[in-house]
């Protein structure tokens, strides 16, 4: 599978917490990361890669019976979508590089050092092979631990998803989850206040109505296309703007409890400033503001000495 340079692996994986939610499984001895996807054709098959070759991952998937060679394509293809490789990141590393220029001869005092990301091609996020996955593990992110997170993806995977090889199960389809009751969301998955937005969204996209599948690649602008996502039942300015985020789209800090106070302690600040004053640091950047603030209160999870949250 073959990458852009620069490219780390880690540096994708752990951009943020999604490695760490099923059906993903990261391998951090081996430095392999996998997951079971379900294939076009309904069946489900195992995929995953490693560091390969200079500008190429290796890739292998595999399911019960034998894969075809169009399977493992498809395979293929949805692992390096996760992986943000069909993103183009040239322009943001160039506006960066420009930024940083001024920033080092002294202009420009409240840009972020963005050195370390230039240098290691940092930029691309882990996403989930289709938009529904990754808006129902946004919902399960907002105003709650991450453990929380955690035990409510495990349970949806584990309860409603299907089987796969390697004893693993994949995300469960809209179909599914839209068989279940609001009920069963707030007894068996535990997820509070989140179950009827769960059971909409699941509906909305088994029906077709809501048209998840169609926000990676739509032609509106950033504002019009998150005003759409905040009409999704329980979406509000977090996690429109952090969907948004997965789409490719950073115009918007997406803002919540972790990143206000980290930005604070990383510029020295007594307690967190506005959020009209943490826009204007990073207005420089435009369209990719929200990969620039996201880069610099996650630089060091990736130093040499790394702090994973």
């Amino acid at each position: 599978m073959q990458v852009p340079e620069p490219f780390d692996l880690l540096l994708t994986v752990r951009s943020h917490g999604w490695y760490d939610l099923p059906p993903w499984r990261w391998d951090e001895a081996r430095r392999v990361l996998g997951r079971p996807l379900r294939l076009s054709g309904a069946r489900v098959a195992y995929a995953e890669v490693a560091e390969g070759e200079p500008g190429r991952l290796a890739f292998r998937a595999f399911a019960q019976g034998r894969l075809g060679a169009a399977e493992a394509r498809e395979a293929r293809a949805l692992l390096g979508a996760c992986l943000a490789l069909d993103e183009d990141l040239g322009p943001f590393q160039a506006l960066a590089a420009e930024l940083e220029r001024r920033r080092a001869a002294g202009k420009g005092r409240d840009l972020p050092d963005l050195r370390w990301a230039l240098a290691r091609g940092a930029g691309r996020l882990l996403r989930s092979p289709t938009v529904y996955e990754d808006a129902v593990k946004t919902l399960c992110t907002t105003n709650c631990s991450w453990a929380l997170t955690r035990s409510m993806v495990t349970r949806l995977c584990e309860t409603l998803g299907e089987p796969g090889p390697l004893g693993t199960r994949a995300f469960p389809t809209p179909e599914a989850m839209a068989a279940r009751t609001e009920r069963f969301y707030r007894d068996e998955i535990r997820a509070g206040y989140r179950a009827p937005f769960l059971l909409a969204l699941a509906r909305g996209a088994a029906d077709g109505t809501l048209g998840l599948e169609g926000l990676r690649r739509s032609p509106l602008d950033t504002d019009a296309l998150g005003r759409r996502i905040s009409e999704l039942k329980g979406f509000g300015p977090y996690a429109t703007e952090h969907l948004l985020r997965l789409l490719g789209r950073h115009d918007h800090l997406a803002l919540d409890s972790w990143t206000r106070p980290k930005l604070a302690r990383l510029r020295g600040k007594r307690r967190p400033p506005a959020d009209r004053t943490l826009r204007r640091w990073f207005a420089p950047y435009g369209r990719w503001a929200g990969l620039a603030m996201w880069l610099e209160v996650t630089a060091d999870w990736h130093g040499d000495a790394p702090s994973w949250p």
